[in-house]
């Protein structure tokens, strides 16, 4: 699925079986880049759209302004400093990007690591 169709199904509220995990949700916020006029207009088009799927979901209360605010800014610097890339090749020169806790401070960071860390390990554990 191309990053534009990904856009064009999430604003459908269709999730793909595989999830919308944060490299998804950086997709479509590229997307709403190269397609708005200024970056204000992406920010309200991401918001909108992320918060019409949380509802439409029952899980209204995980949207979060600030959060999006900060991702589509974080694209938006990548995409002034390559403006003919695509979203891929704008993740693969920022892999930090990826790191869906670059918004936490580092302490928090490190408590939220150990902790899925720890999740993931009892997961196994149990043979999941």
């Amino acid at each position: 699925m191309t990053d534009t169709e990904l856009a064009r199904a999430l604003e459908r509220c269709e999730i793909p079986k595989e999830g919308f995990p944060h490299a998804s949700h950086l997709r479509v916020a590229w997307v709403y880049l190269c397609e708005a006029p200024t970056v204000e207009d992406a920010v309200d088009r991401m918001a909108s759209t992320l918060r019409r799927v949380t509802a439409a979901f029952g899980k209204a209360e995980k949207y979060s302004q600030p959060t999006t605010v900060f991702w589509m800014y974080q694209l938006a610097a990548v995409r002034a400093l390559m403006p003919d890339a695509d979203c891929e090749t704008a993740l693969r020169a920022y892999p930090r990007l990826l790191d869906r806790d670059l918004i936490l401070p580092a302490s928090v960071t490190s408590r939220t690591t150990r902790a899925r860390r720890a999740r993931r390990e009892t997961g196994r554990a149990r043979g999941r």
